[in-house]
């Protein structure tokens, strides 16, 4: 996820907690997955600040380590959208494949990595060149890319068809293959050099700031795995404390997010309404707090110095918003109604001149 995990989920660039430069401001920026627009919000305040039309259904969004630009695929129309974050303006779009997802960045801002969902493919995008310059087939639905710190490998996480009939998906120009594993990159050659096998299909993914391990939500688990990239294996799961009604209600996990400092992962509970946070100090992960949320949370974000996760609520159009020290719920912001709010990141704009790339 990108600056942050998206590389914090994607922005864990450094073990080390960041915080923002002098004279920057903070923004959230959160997709709107029913819609064709993304709202920034200012971190201070909790307010929003700005709408931006980037595509109809945005599902993917990242940013460089310089924190100027602002990248959202639109999978309804098959285009990245780039966005200057001092100015909330739309400065270039692209064409780029069938049903893009959610992307991450290198932290140069140079390449972009793209699963294609409808073509099986994940595009590696030359921000550059304004062009596709690799496609690496897997198997599946390509769905997630999170790039490691040190911009050395990305990691890919396609989901796959679950129970859906692949006659019907074929009809439909969709990829009919299942897919268990998770796929290891190269950046410098753009080849697959491993894969890592998993009891399921995964789904978000987020590196650990210090690059050493993987945390993998997958179908059929209420938690996540940890996959040491060393060893490139499983070595660890993490399960959500529930109530025997919560363990009666079918729910699944679709989100996660790594603190900056390294030291705990948030996780969302569809439909239990849950936020469930672990430390991962220890090489077995120990819940710590679980906390109320909205209807059907997904995904979550957190600000640079790791004070406040957001976590986005799909179901309700609120984004709730978390106290990582205390545990507690310190505000919700009401999002347009239909919306559907799904993908954020937060980015820490820096001052001077909007950005004339893209």
């Amino acid at each position: 996820m990108s600056h942050f995990i998206h590389r914090f989920s994607s922005v864990l660039v450094a073990v080390a907690c960041i915080v923002p430069g002098a004279g920057a401001k903070e923004k959230l920026y959160v997709l709107w997955s029913a819609g064709d627009s993304m709202s920034a919000i200012d971190v201070a305040t909790d307010e929003i600040v700005a709408t931006i039309v980037v595509g109809r259904l945005p599902h993917g969004i990242a940013s460089p380590a310089s924190q100027d630009v602002l990248y959202v695929t639109a999978e309804g129309i098959d285009q990245l959208t780039v966005v200057d974050t001092r100015r909330d303006e739309v400065i270039a779009r692209h064409t780029v494949g069938g049903r893009p997802n959610e992307i991450d960045i290198s932290s140069d801002g140079r390449y972009i990595y793209i699963p294609a969902l409808r073509d099986g493919k994940y595009e590696v995008f030359d921000t550059t060149t304004n062009a596709v310059i690799a496609r690496i087939p897997t198997d599946g639905f390509p769905h997630n890319a999170v790039v490691s710190p040190d911009d050395r490998w990305v990691y890919f996480s396609p989901m796959d068809r679950g129970d859906r009939d692949p006659e019907a998906l074929r009809e439909l120009g969709l990829p009919t293959s299942l897919n268990e594993k998770i796929y290891i990159v190269d950046t410098a050659s753009r080849e697959v050099v491993a894969t890592v096998p998993l009891a399921d299909a995964p789904r978000p993914i987020a590196v650990h700031p210090s690059g050493d391990r993987l945390f993998v939500n997958r179908d059929g688990l209420l938690g996540f795995e940890i996959i040491d990239l060393a060893a490139r294996r499983v070595v660890a799961t993490a399960n959500f404390e529930l109530t025997r009604e919560e363990r009666a209600t079918p729910s699944r996990s679709h989100g996660l997010v790594v603190t900056p400092d390294g030291r705990e992962v948030w996780a969302t509970d569809i439909n239990n309404r849950i936020v469930h946070v672990f430390d991962i100090t220890s090489p077995e992960p120990r819940q710590i707090a679980r906390l109320p949320t909205g209807a059907t949370p997904t995904w979550l974000t957190i600000t640079r110095d790791g004070a406040t996760v957001y976590v986005a609520n799909a179901a309700d159009d609120t984004v709730t918003v978390y106290d990582v020290e205390s545990k507690t719920l310190r505000a919700t912001i009401r999002m347009e109604p239909g919306s559907a709010p799904k993908r954020m990141l937060v980015v820490d704009v820096p001052d001077g001149p909007g950005s004339t790339s893209g």
